[in-house]
């Protein structure tokens, strides 16, 4: 329970910073930035309406996560475990939970790993085996000490200046008004652009930032009077998720000025730097690759540790850094994507767009269980969520649920 009398002089300011940054700066990874700029290479404008669509689901989705944090002062795996204590079904769930969580965050760190390795290889010329050998170590480390959050203070700013570099590139090549309005508010869906649809939707709706959202909230509004706290939230959420989803069309538009437009064939990772030019001439190359390797290293890191908040609390185990199942989960998500990656990363493009995919097929499942909760705890505990974001919610789950579907049958045809 809050504590209403905690709540007195405290400053009932409209905003306030919460979680909702770290959770733009873990969906803006290399998955982002090889999935807007291969939509754009291939398809012009005309899939904005898919980032749009994404970023309006996501505000819908976090916000909620967020919403659950502050009222339960729980994270999401620890209301779902609370949610179906006295059902038979508690263990289905947390096996099918954990496994959506633990499997599309194994492809995540494939798709971050490949693309830390990318980066840091067009610099160096090294061998990327060898570099995704090293990174694998560095996370592993890093997380295994403890020392993650000094570091992913330090790699924030740099994707925070390639995000910047993205925005200030895409106003510098603005296509028309026309067709910018044309790729967001006429949808166009085909089995052509259905996968690269789902990934783009996969990159955005993050199923462990769910997770993370909720314990974030949780954490940052422990003691806030909830209807502040969740005010608060959703100011936090809607301008953050806002922000990475500019982010992601301004890529999208650099790409398709850089080659659509031209007739230019997208082919690889190393290509994406031309769409900096525009705002750092020749030197958008050595800049997008740090930006491309701090965006991989950070990823690689966040990502895994959320797998493991996620599983301990779903397991009803201690979800503390310190403790030794915790450091063993996210250990094992680094050292299954790790391998992957050097098994399957001799594309690196390819490598990434498949992790993102396959999030966007898992993200039903994941998203299903957070509705579910809140709708659970709004009939036992009489915290109501409005029918509006109900709905909002199921409409955005059974979207891309039904975009899944379709490519699954697509494949079997």
């Amino acid at each position: 329970m809050v504590d209403r009398d905690a709540t007195v002089g405290q400053p009932r300011a409209r905003f306030r910073i919460g979680p909702g940054l770290l959770v733009t700066a873990a969906f803006i990874g290399p998955g982002t930035v090889v999935t807007a700029s291969r939509a754009g290479a291939q398809f012009g404008c005309e899939l904005l309406w898919t980032i749009l669509f994404a970023s309006l689901g996501t505000i819908v989705l976090q916000s909620l996560a967020a919403r659950l944090g502050i009222t339960s002062g729980a994270g999401l795996g620890e209301s779902i475990r609370q949610s179906l204590s006295q059902s038979r079904l508690l263990r289905p769930a947390m096996v099918l939970v954990i496994a959506a969580i633990g499997v599309g965050n194994a492809a995540y760190q494939t798709g971050n790993l490949t693309g830390a390795a990318a980066g840091i290889t067009s610099v160096t010329h090294g061998d990327a085996v060898v570099w995704l050998i090293i990174l694998i170590a560095l996370t592993s480390g890093v997380i295994w000490l403890g020392r993650y959050k000094i570091l992913h203070r330090v790699l924030v700013v740099w994707v925070i200046l390639l995000s910047v570099s993205f925005l200030v590139a895409g106003v510098i090549s603005m296509p028309s008004a026309t067709q910018i309005l044309h790729g967001l508010f006429l949808p166009r869906l085909s089995a052509e652009n259905l996968t690269i649809v789902i990934a783009l939707i996969g990159t955005t709706i993050v199923p462990y930032n769910l997770f993370l959202h909720a314990s974030g909230a949780a954490a940052t509004w422990r003691g806030v009077d909830p209807v502040l706290a969740t005010r608060q939230s959703d100011w936090d959420t809607g301008l953050s998720v806002a922000l990475g989803g500019l982010v992601t069309a301004s890529i999208l538009v650099t790409a398709s000025t850089a080659f659509h437009e031209t007739g230019t064939a997208w082919t690889s990772i190393d290509q994406i730097a031309q769409q900096l030019q525009p705002a750092l001439g020749r030197g958008g190359g050595v800049a997008f690759a740090l930006g491309l390797f701090a965006a991989g290293l950070t990823s690689a890191v966040t990502a895994p540790i959320a797998t493991a908040y996620a599983i301990c609390g779903s397991l009803d185990w201690k979800a503390d850094p310190s403790s030794r199942r915790f450091r063993v989960i996210a250990l094992g998500v680094v050292l299954a994507g790790g391998l992957v990656a050097i098994w399957f990363g001799k594309s690196p493009a390819l490598t990434i767009q498949f992790a993102q995919v396959a999030n966007g097929l898992l993200l039903p499942i994941v998203a299903c269980f957070l509705l579910l909760v809140v709708i659970w705890r709004g009939r036992t505990t009489g915290e109501r969520v409005g029918r509006v974001r109900q709905f909002l919610a199921a409409l955005v789950v059974c979207g891309v649920a039904l975009l899944g579907l379709w490519r699954i049958v697509g494949v079997f045809r």
